[in-house]
């Protein structure tokens, strides 16, 4: 799950720092979820996919046979976010040969089975295939689902109370596009950039914090090192191909993320979100940081959506709400952009917030320069050491 500058940012370096932060996915059965944001109107759950077989993502898979490594991943994330709990709720880990994910011990492992099996026979008898019940519809985040409405939040409005209308007198979409382009410096200027290096820090929370170091290069070159405790976890695109290098050794990256970089990798992709998107549409006005913002909602060719947050002052961008879909639902990653400032020319975010269902971090730059010299060399896989 990655992406570019002011959308890439927001993924990317999620993807990176997720299995640094405990964070791993896990290979081996699993249960139904869902996470379904309330910020503005979310777009319509469709059908879960389930990816052709490629190879197997694991040994004993019972309801996910023939499921790849990468999607039988995204199902443990989504578990293990619904539910707030850890791989071993389920599986099982020997001290000396380490997790044993194929076996079938524990009883949770059993009962998650059963559960996404009633989920999707409830789908389909009643939603007509769609993914619209999951373990995340009962657990929210909690091991055990709760049957008790929620209490009353003092001072909120009571149900049925008058709302105001959201949709009245709103901007046109060139209008909040124009805004945008004109407040990050205009098109003439985000379309001159041919490179860019960043450094910062990743704050993960709980005292873990990695430095970050970032190459681009025009149109879609793109290099990442986090330096953690336990060495450099390093990411690159070329153009063609995207690979991942953890403790010296460098592998392919998942074909999903290769797609993903490949569609968002491009350093003026601000300039060009109505060529990004196959349809963009006004939702509304909501509250973002105490700001009004104009929500646009977005969804390319490929069926992935996204709501951008526009602030109805600055035009700026101020977050960004990415859906995606797993085998067991949609699941969704927010980001938020502050602290904008002026880089040759060019208004760019210092400060990201970054919250998926299961991780949520902090992304501070100390420095952005741009149009400084940049080796092609870097964007390359390392080769192989004897």
């Amino acid at each position: 799950m990655t992406r570019t500058f002011l959308a890439r940012l927001g993924g990317i370096l999620l993807l990176a720092s997720a299995a640094l932060l405990a964070q791993t996915a896990t290979v081996g059965s699993a249960l139904p979820a869902a996470k379904v944001s309330k910020t503005a109107k979310a777009p319509a759950t469709k059908k879960a996919v389930v990816p052709a077989p490629t190879p197997a993502g694991g040994k004993n898979l019972q309801v996910f046979k023939g499921l790849d490594h990468e999607g039988v991943d995204e199902a443990m994330d989504f578990i293990s976010s619904s539910l707030g709990v850890g791989c071993a709720q389920c599986h099982v880990k020997d001290e000396k040969a380490g997790w044993q994910f194929e076996k079938d011990d524990k009883a949770d492992k059993k009962t998650a089975r059963k559960m996404l099996l009633m989920s999707r026979a409830i789908n389909k008898a009643h939603f007509k295939g769609e993914t619209v019940v999951s373990c995340a519809t009962c657990h929210n985040g909690h091991a055990e689902p709760s049957s008790l409405p929620p209490l009353a939040v003092l001072g909120a409005p009571r149900p049925g109370a008058p709302v105001p209308d959201k949709t009245k007198d709103l901007p046109s979409l060139e209008t909040i596009l124009d805004h945008y382009i004109a407040a990050l410096g205009g098109k003439a200027a985000v379309d001159g950039v041919t490179t860019r290096t960043m450094k910062g820090s990743i704050d993960g929370g709980g005292g873990r914090t990695m430095a970050l170091d970032i190459q681009q290069k025009a149109p879609h070159q793109f290099v990442q090192t986090l330096t953690t405790p336990r060495g450099a976890l390093v990411q690159g695109f070329d153009g063609t191909a995207g690979w991942v290098s953890r403790a010296g050794k460098a592998a392919p990256m998942a074909p999903k993320q290769v797609a993903d970089i490949r569609r968002e990798a491009d350093l003026a992709e601000p300039a060009h979100l109505q060529e990004r998107y196959a349809k963009l549409t006004v939702l509304g006005r909501e509250s973002v940081d105490g700001h009004e913002a104009f929500a646009v909602a977005g969804k390319r060719a490929d069926g992935s959506r996204a709501i951008l947050y526009f602030d109805a002052t600055t035009g700026l961008l101020t977050r960004r709400l990415a859906f995606d879909i797993t085998v067991l639902g949609r699941t969704s990653e927010e980001t938020t952009y502050q602290d904008y400032r002026s880089v040759e020319g060019v208004m760019l975010p210092f400060k990201l917030i970054t919250r998926t269902p299961h991780a949520a971090q902090v992304t501070t730059f100390s420095e952005i320069k741009q149009g400084v010299p940049v080796d092609d060399a870097v964007f390359k896989m390392p080769a192989a050491k004897p």
